[in-house]
């Protein structure tokens, strides 16, 4: 629910101006800024791909050290990031019909014309997905954390506290949304657009392009921070949000910009949608071949980088997946969006775990029967 003034102040003025007056409604912070820096990516980067190698490094810049973030609310936003980046049109489609009552109410409240951001979505090309990365996290919660000490939202300092959290990029997007009531109210939000310019929707559409990779954007991690401020002294929340959207400077160590990406989960309600609660943990992802291999947060998303195009078959297992799977994947010069809904997966033997002539020895039936 939004925020709203004590009720003795709603009694006090209750004869001026009626109830409906006094929830807070607020857009995003307007002009999310952006900067682009005049550097080229690191070609030695590029490495061939080892056929006769098993990963053996896990990469663990995909979560926090204690597998807490992303939590449910962040890794929705970046799910609904990357399902978008997917397909645009049915971005467009889904935004206009979330079914959800306080994206409607910010729907009605800045009169946002449907047809018209629709018709905006259906011109947006596809674009590959990004990582989580929790020093853009960190980032992320350090600005939360400030914008609830001033009870506002703004941008200052924003990129300033990326790079004291150690991630170097070529390019970067930030955005802030202190009033944020849930993560598809929050995604809505910054997607949609929703603000005073042109049919309900702000001027330039910044959150938009940032997230969809749209007017020359072009990020490949992404960190964002959900903060609960329940404080009823403060205006902002229940959810103070900053998000952080970059291209990573691949000179330096641990910085990538290409990956397999995605979440393990179960659709627990059957909406085609990850909810906060739906993620699967210590699921390990690992490919045949390559350098890296991940193991999944407490929210189920996982973020391998990709060091050589090729095809990388996948083995899905252990944690709290219901069975193994097997997936292959086909990665050239972008990031690849792995989406693992266990809901839709059929349960059979994969390839990886074969058994072998021992185990068909004891499991034989093809002799006498044994009374």
């Amino acid at each position: 629910m939004t925020k709203v003034l004590s009720f003795f102040g709603i009694l006090m003025l209750s004869w001026i101006v009626p109830f409906s007056a006094f929830a807070v409604v607020r857009a995003p912070e307007e002009n999310p800024p952006t900067v682009v820096l005049q550097a080229k990516e690191n070609p030695a980067a590029e490495k061939p791909l080892t056929r006769d190698s098993t990963p053996s490094t896990e990469w663990v810049y995909h979560k926090t050290s204690d597998g807490a973030h992303p939590d449910g609310v962040e890794q929705a936003m970046t799910w609904m990031v990357n399902n978008a980046r997917q397909d645009p049109p049915a971005e467009g489609i889904f935004l206009a019909n979330t079914g959800d009552a306080d994206v409607i109410s910010h729907i009605n409240y800045f009169n946002v014309d449907l047809t018209m951001m629709q018709s905006e979505f259906n011109a947006i090309a596809a674009s590959p997905p990004a990582a989580f990365d929790r020093r853009l996290y960190a980032a992320a919660k350090a600005h939360s954390d400030y914008l609830i000490s001033i009870n506002g939202q703004n941008h200052h300092n924003q990129f300033q506290r990326i790079t004291d959290a150690g991630f170097s990029y070529t390019s970067a997007s930030g955005i802030v949304y202190s009033y944020t009531e849930s993560a598809i109210h929050g995604h809505a939000g910054f997607n949609i657009d929703w603000g005073y310019g042109n049919g309900g929707m702000q001027n330039g559409r910044g959150h938009r392009k940032a997230i969809m990779n749209d007017g020359g954007y072009n990020s490949s991690n992404i960190g964002y921070a959900a903060v609960p401020e329940d404080n009823s002294a403060t205006s902002v929340g229940p959810l103070v949000v900053t998000g952080n959207l970059c291209r990573a400077a691949t000179w330096k160590s641990n910085h990538y910009n290409r990956f397999i990406v995605g979440t393990v989960w179960q659709d627990a309600n059957d909406d085609d949608i990850y909810n906060p609660g739906e993620g699967l943990a210590s699921v390990q992802v690992m490919p045949d071949v390559g350098t890296f291999y991940a193991v999944t947060g407490d929210a189920g998303g996982f973020a391998i980088p990709i060091l050589a195009e090729g095809t990388y078959p996948l083995t899905i297992s252990g944690g709290e997946a219901p069975f193994p799977l097997r997936k292959t994947i086909t990665v050239g010069s972008d990031s690849v969006l792995v989406d693992v809904d266990y809901t839709d997966e059929p349960q059979t033997t994969p390839d990886a775990f074969t058994p072998g002539p021992l185990l068909l020895l004891l499991t034989d039936t093809s002799g006498p029967e044994v009374k």
